[in-house]
């Protein structure tokens, strides 16, 4: 099987790219994005028909010899002399003198990487953008995979504070796009693609057979580069890695609330949020959920394993260590075909949210919402456990129009029950009770049983099923 383009879906990035450069004008463009989603290859496929170019992956050296390293490129990519040793402030002088006479581009790769190095780097660039930004040609691209970290180099108080002329944000592909990567596959066998390698292109390059066993086999061999990803990337990411390799395997078994996080992984209460902050904002490894018809502030809220593989290798390969390394690759391969229904039911919930988005986009929802996500919680304050839980709710505050939808990833149509019980379930909800207008939706695998059409006809739900998944291409 042949993988596609890493650059689908990413034509919009390299377009953006390109227009910014043909301005031909001091521009500082900074991308960001967690490791694996092709922010280098972005960058590489922009060079490719350039000419006058300094690519840097900045190494990790010391001070002096990353000066060296940097002397080293601007002499051979821009001609530019250097006597002895040169600073900082002179590396970046001689470099913004030339773009005075023409276009030039500099790339730092691993741009967060000058914090251990030198923090003065900042306060030299600063320095030099300030003096010759206006007679500049100089196209600066700075790339970085450890997101807080490059937030924290533009923020408000940094030395580059609003210097940059633009910024990209790289995500993961969403589940549309495995229809340009996969177009022979089924919608369904799309759906348990996603909820494996998610929308991480190098994770899907990693994808060689038609035959989703296949794929699996190699993912569960010692040699793949997918066996340990989640280890090696933490450890590659931060210090104390065993930590929060601890507090993602806790939230990946279903601990999912601050205080049980904490207790399960045997950290102090006190320091959960720290570890949590980190994972959310310089990671991009987890997310904070709260009930969609919540305020941003409440306390009700869980945190998940936003990337679907790290949720596959902390369900499938991690626990099943012992068996891989003694070559029992079968039996582990038989208990994952055993469990990917089950394990794909919210991975098939977050496509659906994104389908709504979707028709929500292309106004073709009964109204159109702000917000979206899971809705749960207790019936008026009971005590106890959540009284229910509703797989998606969309909502638009001002109108007071909501939007409640079940996902159903079973392989027999769904029945009239199930559109009986979002109905029970949504008077539940205590958003805007007496006033709000509300509407029904069922995302189903294998459709619907006849009674639940005519039901859904009678109360004016909205019912989808795999086929709609590939009408909508955003």
């Amino acid at each position: 099987m042949t993988i596609k383009s890493e650059f689908i879906n990413r034509e919009s990035e390299l377009k953006y790219l390109n227009e910014e450069y043909e301005k031909d004008n001091f521009r500082f463009i900074s991308v960001i994005g967690r490791r694996r989603l092709g922010k280098t290859r972005l960058i590489r496929k922009f060079l490719e028909d350039k000419n006058d170019f300094s690519y840097l992956l900045v190494p990790e050296l010391n001070d002096l010899e990353v000066r060296l390293e940097i002397a080293k490129s601007f002499h051979e990519k821009f001609g530019l002399n250097f006597l002895g040793t040169p600073s900082w402030e002179e590396l970046f002088e001689k470099l913004f003198q030339l773009s005075e006479k023409k276009r030039i581009i500099l790339v730092f790769d691993e741009f967060q990487r000058f914090f251990d190095i030198n923090k003065s780097i900042f306060s030299y660039l600063q320095k030099q953008i300030d003096s010759y930004a206006a007679e500049s040609k100089l196209f600066f691209i700075v790339s970085g995979s450890s997101i807080g970290m490059m937030h924290r180099i533009f923020d408000h108080a940094a030395p580059l504070y609003g210097r940059r002329t633009g910024q990209l944000g790289f995500e993961a592909f969403r589940f549309y796009t495995l229809k340009e990567w996969f177009p022979e596959f089924s919608p369904a066998n799309r759906v348990h693609i996603y909820a494996i390698y998610c929308g991480t292109p190098k994770y899907l390059e990693e994808l060689e057979s038609r035959i989703l066993a296949e794929s699996l086999k190699k993912i569960l061999s010692r040699t793949s580069l997918l066996y340990s990803e989640p280890e090696n990337l933490l450890k590659t990411e931060v210090q104390d890695s065993n930590t929060y390799f601890n507090i993602m395997k806790v939230i990946a078994a279903g601990t999912t609330t601050p205080s049980e996080i904490a207790v399960a992984s045997g950290i102090k209460p006190t320091s959960i949020d720290y570890f949590l902050t980190v994972l959310r904002d310089d990671l991009d490894l987890i997310v904070r959920e709260i009930p969609v018809c919540e305020r941003k502030t409440t306390k009700k809220s869980i945190y998940l394993i936003k990337d679907n593989f790290f949720k596959f290798w902390f369900r499938f390969i991690y626990p099943n260590y012992s068996e891989l390394e003694l070559g029992n690759t079968d039996l582990v391969l038989s208990k994952i075909e055993a469990e990917l229904d089950r394990f794909t039911g919210p991975a098939f919930e977050e496509i659906t949210r994104q389908f709504l988005i979707a028709l929500n986009h292309q106004k073709k929802l009964p109204f159109t919402f702000g917000k979206i996500a899971k809705q749960w919680g207790k019936f008026r304050g009971e005590p106890g456990k959540n009284t229910y839980e509703i797989d998606l709710a969309a909502l638009n505050e001002n109108t007071k129009e909501i939007l409640f939808c079940e996902c159903k990833w079973q392989k027999q149509p769904v029945g009239a029950e199930v559109l009986e019980g979002l109905i029970e379930k949504a008077k539940l909800v205590d958003w805007y009770r007496e006033e709000r207008k509300e509407y029904f939706a069922v995302m189903a695998r294998e459709g619907f049983t006849n009674e639940a059409k005519r039901f859904a006809k009678g109360k004016g739900m909205l019912l989808f099923s795999l086929k709609d998944l590939d009408t909508v291409n955003e």
